[in-house]
């Protein structure tokens, strides 16, 4: 009897280690990326977006998705900004297309000198995040070590070059 119920108990403990054994966890998967690397490509970004941004830079590289277009390039040896573009208020979150969720001690509207208004997120000497819409689109710039207001400013003209050259070669 003793034998038989030792078997059983033996058989019983094969049979319990057997059912825990190492479940494999299901891979988890994320979101897939919806940004495409497109270089140095204009054309391939203009393809994938539905529109076009073709910035008048050097030392650059774009992504795009549909409907944004994004542009980095060195603002010196040390920074580099990161401007954005989309052609639909579905994607500008109030405006801010930056995907910038840093907090800043200022976020207030300024004028730049042809009365264009920004909306910039700030500290007291370094602009960081800067949002503007125009009738061709929302726009962002943005700099992890911050930019000068005259910085700000030679981007926005930069913009407003590409897009005015833009307008008239559709003409």
């Amino acid at each position: 009897m003793k034998k038989i119920l030792f078997l059983l108990l033996a058989i019983f403990v094969l049979f319990s280690c057997s059912n825990n054994a190492v479940e494999e966890k299901p891979k988890l998967v994320g979101m897939a990326n919806p940004w495409t690397d497109c270089g140095t490509d204009f054309d391939q970004a203009a393809q994938i977006a539905g529109f076009t941004f073709p910035l008048k830079l050097s030392n650059f590289d774009i992504r795009a998705m549909k409907h944004m277009i994004e542009i980095n390039f060195l603002l010196d040896e040390a920074r580099t900004v990161c401007v954005r573009k989309t052609d639909t208020e579905e994607l500008a979150n109030n405006g801010d297309i930056s995907g910038v969720y840093t907090e800043y001690p200022i976020n207030e509207e300024i004028m730049l000198k042809n009365a264009v208004p920004l909306q910039v997120r700030c500290s007291e000497d370094k602009i960081y995040v800067m949002n503007m819409s125009a009738s061709s689109g929302y726009y962002s710039a943005y700099c992890e070590y911050g930019m000068s207001f005259e910085e700000v400013e030679e981007i926005y003209d930069t913009i407003a070059e590409a897009e005015t050259s833009e307008l008239y070669s559709n003409d």
